[in-house]
């Protein structure tokens, strides 16, 4: 535990310190001074800039933490089934953001591409097992493979209904709100009920295949720490039989 302290200390102070002082400074140096002052572009620089660079100090104390934390020991069928379905989330969101036939895709290729690149140079940094402890290691047990399933299952649909209850239609449904009060209760309901046929049509499907990645992602973690060990599979082997 010792051995995290000073990362933590380092990456971690500077980090939320530089987070705390572009608060501060948007809150109290740009709010009191004059209107005219407050446009200048480096004194709206300063804040955002200190945030951005708080923000990144975190998120390279994560890639230390995680490195130092499992480097060497994750075997290599899971850190490769892992890196594969991240590689694969940033190959189907660049697709996504460049395809021509509907703007639903579009919309969650730019935050796929950024979630699995941001994954991808942390995972990067993870040196796997040597191969040896993968052969060594017995398959997946059906247990190990139900765990994970599950572990999937659940967060497929954390995701899936937590953007569906960010990205449902809502009034007034892409109008504008004196259109919309101007129309009459059976004329609103015509416009949500084809609203809701739309995102149930179009963009809920497209909601779980992007829930599949990071569901894909905990599935593989989760089989792995649920896998036998080779001294529990030995352990089962009844006595007097050769493994």
């Amino acid at each position: 535990m010792a051995r995290y302290l000073g990362p933590i200390k380092w990456l971690g102070g500077i980090g939320l310190g530089a987070i705390l002082f572009g608060l501060v400074f948007q809150v109290i140096i740009l709010g009191g001074i004059s209107e005219e002052a407050r446009k200048a572009v480096l004194l709206n620089a300063i804040p955002f800039f200190a945030v951005f660079i708080g923000i990144l100090l975190l998120f390279i104390l994560s890639i230390v933490l995680t490195a130092m934390r499992y480097n060497g020991k994750l075997p290599h069928r899971t850190h490769s089934s892992i890196e594969m379905t991240i590689v694969v989330g940033i190959l189907f969101g660049v697709v996504c953001l460049f395809q021509p036939f509907s703007f639903v895709p579009y919309r969650y290729g730019f935050l796929l591409v950024l979630i699995s690149t941001l994954s991808f140079i942390l995972w990067s940094h993870i040196v796997p097992a040597h191969a040896r402890l993968t052969a060594q290691l017995p398959a997946f047990s059906t247990r190990a493979n139900v765990v994970g399933a599950v572990a999937g299952l659940i967060v497929l649909v954390v995701v899936v209904a937590g953007m569906t209850s960010v990205n449902a239609p809502r009034p007034p449904y892409g109008l504008r709100e004196r259109v919309w009060n101007s129309y009459d209760d059976e004329r609103k309901a015509s416009v949500e009920a084809e609203a809701l046929q739309s995102f149930n049509g179009v963009e809920f499907p497209f909601l779980i295949v992007f829930g599949l990645f990071p569901a894909a992602v905990v599935f593989f973690a989760a089989r792995e720490v649920a896998a036998d060990t080779p001294e529990s599979a030995s352990a089962a082997v009844p006595a007097g039989v050769v493994a």
